[in-house]
């Protein structure tokens, strides 16, 4: 957001905007608003009052009323740049993402050195899934305000959406090198540190965000995750019950804390919690019935972890030493350098990268596509480009040895049984594998679960629950 006064105005309306001004900045928003509205009392038609109250509508999530009031503002005004940018911010809250465009557009076209509307810009793009424009909006910013940190910090983001995780890293730390408070840069940091196997350095990050802003409850989930995969639970209770407190509305971290506490053994206290989901929303219903299935299967629960990295690593510890490694939904390639470091061999990814072949539920045709974008792998990587139907077959006529470790991450019914039909033959017994979308989704009963059950009566497979996660949605199966 920016607030400026204008040239044009009067010594007193000017002094009036400028009083407003620093109280707004120092976060006194009814003193400001009060200000703004004396102002309009006297002048209704004062373009910088009307913008500036817009913002404070949109400070506190009034999105109608803070368009409403910045339209004003640029219809007496329509060369009024930082008023077009805030109304695309506006406009971007409210999910109306063309219009925000729009709006980002002509703040530039008015003040192309804008940084904040470039900036805001590569936000928008990114929500619209145009990963390289919005890296490109970042980079424009930078350029013109190279102290931005929070454009540093955006375009970390963008780069570790599309799995370039070294550069999203070196973005964060530049955040955090000008501005070493910037709590969200730490967190986020952490994420870039987790996805790279660092987790020392993830929970360091983490721990460093909730020291800048203790009552941050995504560091303190993030933290809970990786506190997992040391095996004691106590600690990760604790960060995920600060997190609760600090927004008990949130039902899915609230699932988790009573799946800890349940999985910990003290099931009345994690009914208190999952007593409070029944009654909310569907989603977590779901995870609540997959965490019942899963607690129904083992005589002794399988292990339960935070990362996915963990997964990769009890999973291919747990397989047989030799035969193939493969995955099934590279898409940027992030788990796939993860497998890949962990195995020392060979490793065969399957993607089109046009995204899902067919809807998935509320996921339209085509999400998750990289737009052809083929990801950089490491050298013992081979990508074999094509949907699965096709590239299937003519790899099973060439590969013939029994699979070591499988990564399944299609998410889609129809898919993961074409993976599963087409490699009936070399699944066997030592054979892992690992799925993305196991449970933790709300049809998770008829997607992969469905597509596995199915080949297991088809197959007699025999098989066992490794370890789950319901942070990353994956189990791990070995077929034994």
């Amino acid at each position: 957001m920016t607030m400026s006064v204008a040239d044009e105005q009067g010594p007193s309306i000017q002094g009036a905007l400028g009083q407003a001004i620093r109280h707004h900045n120092s976060g006194r928003l009814s003193h400001a608003e009060d200000i703004y509205r004396q102002i309009l009392q006297t002048d209704p038609n004062q373009p910088v009052a009307l913008h500036l109250l817009g913002l404070i509508a949109h400070q506190l999530e009034n999105y109608h009323a803070a368009a409403d009031l910045i339209m004003k503002a640029i219809a007496l005004k329509p060369d009024y740049a930082e008023a077009h940018c805030d109304l695309g911010l506006t406009f971007h809250e409210q999910g109306r993402f063309d219009e925000a465009t729009a709006s980002y557009q002509k703040a530039l076209s008015i003040l192309p050195d804008l940084a904040v509307a470039h900036c805001n810009l590569g936000l928008t793009l990114e929500s619209l899934g145009k990963l390289d424009e919005s890296v490109s909006s970042y980079q424009k910013s930078i350029a013109i305000a190279p102290q931005f940190a929070e454009a540093h910090n955006s375009l970390g983001n963008a780069f570790d959406k599309m799995g370039r995780l070294d550069e999203a890293v070196a973005s964060y730390q530049k955040a955090i090198a000008i501005n070493p408070n910037f709590a969200e840069a730490h967190n986020n940091l952490g994420n870039g540190f987790d996805k790279l196997g660092r987790a020392e350095e993830a929970m360091a990050s983490y721990r460093k965000a909730l020291a800048i802003r203790p009552d941050f409850a995504g560091a303190y989930y993030n933290l809970h995750a990786l506190l997992l995969d040391s095996g004691d639970l106590e600690p990760s209770i604790k960060c995920i019950e600060n997190a609760v407190k600090i927004i008990p509305q949130n039902s899915s971290w609230r699932f988790i804390l009573g799946l800890l506490l349940d999985y910990s053994g003290n099931p009345k206290e994690a009914a208190s919690h999952f007593d409070l989901i029944e009654i909310e929303d569907t989603l977590n219903r779901a995870k609540l019935d997959a965490w019942r299935y899963l607690k129904s299967t083992n005589k002794i629960l399988p292990t339960i972890i935070g990362s996915s990295i963990q997964a990769f690593e009890l999973g291919i510890n747990a397989a047989i030493d030799h035969g193939l490694v493969l995955e099934f939904g590279v898409r940027f390639g992030t788990s796939i350098r993860q497998i890949a470091a962990l195995v020392g061999q060979e490793v065969h990814g399957f993607d089109s990268f046009e995204g899902l072949p067919e809807a998935w539920h509320n996921e339209p045709k085509g999400s998750y596509s990289t737009n052809r974008y083929i990801p950089t792998v490491p050298e013992n990587v081979i990508l074999h480009d094509g949907w699965f139907e096709d590239s299937l077959p003519e790899f099973v006529q060439n590969y013939r040895s029994p699979i070591r470790f499988i990564n399944i991450d299609c998410d889609i019914y129809s898919s993961t049984r074409t993976i599963l039909e087409c490699l009936a033959n070399q699944i066997v017994p030592g054979t892992v594998m690992v799925f993305d979308e196991y449970i933790g989704n709300e049809n998770w009963r008829e997607d992969e679960f469905k597509a596995f059950q199915e080949a297991v009566q088809n197959y007699g497979w025999k098989y066992e629950y490794l370890c789950f996660s319901f942070t990353t949605n994956q189990v791990v199966i070995r077929i034994f």
